[in-house]
């Protein structure tokens, strides 16, 4: 019974973001930076781990699955936290950086933008798309 209460605490936890009940700062700064920065590491933690004993794909899988899931979460949370604050040009603002945020992703995931080594970006030109196509 006292299981249950900590995962009804948890979800409604989770919930009063998803539904926009929270304050920008808390959905932005608390959840969208400092737990993401904790959950980067630990997401490593579980990647060294799986690959020590030879999990490559299914960690690289259930890396990217548990990630989705976080990115999505933190992005309709601060969208809909987006207007819990004093002034509402903040709000304006968090929503203009979960557009650009996803944007970026698609971009990313799409390849149409990628890093070289040097980790500066590079974008999909024609030239570079004409070679991928013709291997």
């Amino acid at each position: 019974m006292k299981n249950n209460e900590s995962i009804n605490k948890i979800e409604d936890f989770l919930q009063s973001y998803w539904n926009g009940k929270q304050k920008l700062w808390k959905a932005f700064w608390l959840m969208g930076f400092v737990v993401q920065i904790i959950f980067s590491f630990f997401l490593l933690f579980v990647l060294y781990i799986g690959f020590s004993l030879g999990l490559t794909w299914s960690i690289k899988i259930f890396i990217f699955l548990i990630s989705m899931i976080y990115t999505i979460w933190i992005y309709v949370s601060i969208w809909n936290c987006a207007y819990n604050v004093k002034n509402k040009l903040w709000g304006h603002v968090s929503r203009t950086i979960v557009i650009l945020n996803i944007v970026f992703l698609i971009l990313v995931y799409t390849g149409i933008l990628s890093f070289d080594n040097t980790n500066s970006p590079k974008f999909m030109t024609d030239d570079n798309l004409s070679m991928i196509l013709n291997k």
